[in-house]
């Protein structure tokens, strides 16, 4: 299960412990994955994951 946090303002929300800008203190938590504001760098991790287990 995912865990997406979000450090101080004006912080987005991180997911992948691997991003360059998860934060090192989290403001807000939640299980569910939010619409909006999320990190692009996080975005790109999943994409790249995602593409390694596609199959061909």
């Amino acid at each position: 299960m995912d865990e997406y946090v979000k450090g101080p303002e004006p912080d987005r929300w991180h997911w992948s412990k691997s991003c360059k800008q998860y934060p090192r203190v989290v403001i807000y938590k939640r299980s569910n994955r939010p619409s909006s504001d999320l990190c692009d760098d996080c975005l790109d991790i999943e994409r790249v994951a995602l593409r390694k287990i596609a199959p061909v």
